[in-house]
């Protein structure tokens, strides 16, 4: 019987030699790299730390990482098993023998392996150039923020592989699950945040509290958002955004967050997105093992 670490090897490899990975993951280490070579202003001007740099410059990864991190995700989730069921290869495949968990099992490991790849290389290479031609250097508790931030990055990006994967079950049809998954892409980073701000533009001036409130209950709904406020408390130590705000709050005056303080402020936000993750990925796995698959 085929091994799950088959199946993730060969989706890994089958990932990294494609060209739409390839263009991706090109874009945005390129991005990564000329966004860190401009921070050199900021460093030379305000005298930065490596945290503020990429955390409050144009230097940041945060803004990168969520708008493109999404589309790797996508792009990885929403042939997977479409393009499978429409060649007929799901077929041969089962005839093996294999079981379907492990099928999915290695088509999403795979995809992990494959966006851990794409963002500890981004990541990398900003830092590289920060580090070379700016010369500021991440102490090592900057290096362990990063680490963690490297993490959560990961669980977001699969957050939308598994949306994507589950339309891919659910409509089988890979045109179709394309479209669905670009449009709740859309709807996460964009017309959740433009509709935050035309209802919340409703309310008079006079309620400014009340607007406040609205615009950011309804920037909540977005697991978007939840990774900025995450990104930030846990990148820069002098941060300290509620897990339920928009707005940032200075630390302790004097006194930087230490990293237990910072997950203790931001792990409800990473929390939400990685339930995400799990509920998709448990709704891929019962309509996968129900679906009825015919030649």
């Amino acid at each position: 019987m085929m091994s799950l670490k088959t199946l993730m090897m060969k989706e890994f490899s089958d990932n990294v030699v494609s060209k739409r990975f390839i263009i991706l993951f090109s874009f945005l280490t390129l991005i990564s790299i000329v966004s860190a070579f401009a921070s050199r202003y900021y460093a030379g001007t305000y005298g930065l730390t490596f945290s503020q740099l990429i955390t409050l410059t144009s230097a940041s990864i945060i803004p990168l990482i969520s708008k493109i991190g999404p589309l790797i995700g996508i792009m990885l989730g929403f042939d997977s098993i479409s393009k499978e069921i429409e060649k007929g290869s799901i077929i041969l495949l089962l005839s093996c023998p294999i079981y379907r968990d492990t099928i999915l099992n290695g088509k999403i490991l795979g995809g992990v392996l494959t966006i851990t790849l794409a963002i500890s290389t981004s990541i990398t290479a900003s830092t590289g150039v920060i580090m070379a031609v700016i010369g500021i250097m991440p102490t090592i508790d900057e290096a362990i923020r990063l680490i963690i931030y490297l993490i959560a990055s990961v669980i977001y990006i699969s957050m939308y592989m598994a949306i994507s994967v589950y339309i891919s079950i659910a409509t089988k049809n890979t045109s179709m699950s394309l479209l669905i998954s670009i449009i709740v892409w859309l709807t996460f980073t964009q017309l959740i945040y433009n509709a935050s701000s035309a209802i919340s533009a409703l309310i008079p001036e006079i309620l400014s509290e009340t607007r406040l409130k609205v615009l950011t209950a309804i920037r909540m709904f977005t697991p978007d958002q939840h990774y900025h406020n995450f990104s930030m408390n846990i990148l820069n130590e002098k941060m300290a955004l509620e897990p339920f705000g928009i707005f940032p709050r200075g630390a302790a005056p004097g006194r930087p967050l230490t990293i237990i303080e910072s997950l203790a402020v931001s792990w409800p936000n990473l929390a939400i997105i990685t339930s995400i993750l799990i509920a998709f990925i448990a709704a891929s796995y019962i309509k996968f093992l129900k679906e009825e698959i015919r030649c």
